[in-house]
């Protein structure tokens, strides 16, 4: 017979201490808690590096149909400064050093407006904006018939002069190459053949300009043509050449390097995700926030199918091997109660409860499994029948254990369901231990609770004056490491009863190798199996 008024004292476990201490247990596992984190969410980074490859590589595809194609020819022009000297009866024409100024200004005039009112004039105006590349913007304009209708002579002569000549200079490109005396000018069309011309009319209109600004204003054509080479001057050494291919870089390069930036960006997304959220996917992770300890992980079993069917109960057992062992460490009192709750509904706390009394009871040992939780209707649901009495009637001493517990369910197992929940059970559970130690001539040696969620951390503390240990279940990638914070917290000194965690519904694909390789050792303990195969199985 049970006496709930001579039951042991809890061992002590060191919750209390653990509570009292800071949380310096976090300092220099950081680093482990975010490779555990990484572990568990390696699938969903490669779903962000695939998605940020293929979004880079068709950006570049969009790119490169919408990119203005264009080509870029060069030309270099030597830069020289030449004096008259006098020896003697005679005058020599000898060359100067050139200083950098003269080379900057040699660059400057280039970009000019008197060089390049030369080029227009040379090439003339139409011909000038027909192979100057256009922005989208202007293209998207002209195909659509917007662009104004424009008539030589008209007011609007000058701003396309203007429109021009600022064109022109965008595309021009002028340098010195390296230390020397040369020059070099490279002007961007939309062909090959236009680039070049444009640019061996660019390289001359500066030599004519150098060379009508170095003349000496003479009434005698001749004395002109002899002085003229004096002071700095401009000289082609170098024609533009046809460009072999378009500027910028090739298709093929642009879609690879446009589909590594994507996918290196989908990876970082994914570690900033992963960096900052706070949702429990590894037992590192709830070991850190809780100090509890945390059995292992149980997989979805949405339509579980051959060797994962079978890996799954692996899984499951040897959660609930070590969920059994840290409650018979903690005592050896009978019978011993043990309450099984969540953070939230639908985490599968019931179904955890239900399969932990299946598997302690298939072991030989006398079970009750009692449905603690407030919803009656899901209780009478599971029953098949309306109105179903249980536990508070019970409790309020409405019933007798024999007429509401369930008996043989299954071999060494019973049941007591919810019953019809009217009011709390606060005062009432004390009467529990009496009420079925009086009724059974057998003893159980579990008591399994499906207690309520810690949403309503009332009805579980108050479940607390009868139970001895507490198993938590988590489910991944739901419950954040806050909510189960306080969650804990809201229990009082319920928390210290607390043996351990799970962390359930975990995807197959994030769940560690090492706890499959551990379900797959103790199956090849049990069944002598080839240790090698059955990894190779259960990893496939």
């Amino acid at each position: 017979m049970l006496d709930p008024t001579n039951r042991e004292p809890p061992l002590p476990t060191g919750a209390e201490e653990r509570s009292l201490a800071t949380e310096s247990w976090r300092d220099g596992i950081g680093f482990s808690i975010f490779s555990a984190k990484l572990r568990q969410r390696r699938p969903t980074l490669l779903r962000l590096m695939l998605i940020g490859a293929l979004t880079g590589w068709l950006g570049g595809i969009a790119y490169n149909l919408v990119r203005i194609s264009t080509f870029s020819a060069s030309s270099e022009l030597l830069i020289s400064n030449t004096t008259l000297q006098m020896s003697g009866p005679d005058a020599v024409v000898t060359q100067v050093i050139v200083e950098n100024s003269l080379i900057q200004s040699a660059i400057e005039m280039l970009k000019s407006t008197r060089v390049l009112d030369r080029v227009i004039d040379g090439m003339g105006l139409e011909t000038i904006e027909q192979i100057l590349p256009k922005s989208t913007l202007e293209r998207a304009i002209e195909a659509a018939g917007w662009a104004k209708a424009r008539e030589p002579g008209s007011s609007s002569e000058e701003e396309r002069r203007q429109a021009a000549l600022a064109k022109l200079r965008s595309n021009t490109s002028v340098s010195r190459v390296g230390a020397s005396l040369v020059i070099s000018v490279g002007v961007k069309a939309l062909s090959a053949g236009d680039a070049v011309r444009l640019t061996n009319e660019m390289a001359g209109a500066l030599v004519q300009e150098q060379n009508d600004t170095s003349a000496v204003v003479s009434t005698s054509a001749a004395l002109r043509e002899r002085i003229k080479v004096l002071g700095p001057t401009a000289r082609i050494i170098s024609y533009a050449v046809s460009p072999r291919s378009k500027d910028g870089l090739a298709t093929t390069v642009m879609l690879l390097l446009a589909s590594v930036i994507g996918g290196a960006l989908g990876v970082g997304a994914g570690l900033a995700l992963t960096l900052f959220d706070q949702r429990v996917r590894s037992a590192e992770q709830l070991v850190a926030a809780t100090s509890l300890e945390c059995f292992g992980y149980l997989p979805q079993l949405k339509f579980p199918r051959g060797r994962r069917a079978g890996l799954a109960g692996l899984l499951r057992r040897s959660v609930l091997r070590r969920a059994r062992a840290a409650v018979l460490e903690r005592s050896g009192r009978m019978p011993r109660f043990v309450g099984v709750t969540s953070c939230h509904c639908t985490e599968g706390k019931t179904t955890l409860a239900a399969s932990w009394a299946r598997f302690l009871a298939q072991d030989g040992a006398r079970v009750l499994f009692v449905d603690a939780t407030r919803d009656p209707a899901a209780s009478s649901r599971s029953n098949g029948t309306g109105k179903l009495q249980g536990l508070h009637e019970l409790l309020r001493g409405e019933a007798f254990a024999d007429d509401v517990i369930q008996a043989a369910v299954s071999p060494n197992l019973d049941l007591l369901a919810s019953g019809n929940a009217s009011g709390n059970l606060d005062v009432l559970w004390g009467n529990f231990g009496v009420a079925i130690g009086a009724a059974r001539e057998c003893v159980y040696e579990w008591v399994i609770f499906d207690l309520p969620t810690l949403a309503t951390a009332a009805d579980v503390r108050s479940a607390g004056q009868i139970i001895d240990d507490l198993l938590v279940v988590v489910e991944w990638g739901r419950t954040s490491e806050a909510e189960l914070k306080e969650a804990l917290r809201s229990l009082g000194p319920v928390r210290d009863r607390i043996v351990g965690t799970v962390i359930n519904k975990a995807p197959w694909t994030s769940l560690e190798s090492e706890a499959l390789v551990q379900a797959l050792a103790a199956r090849h303990a049990s069944a002598g199996g080839d240790l090698k195969r059955l990894v190779g199985e259960g990893l496939s």
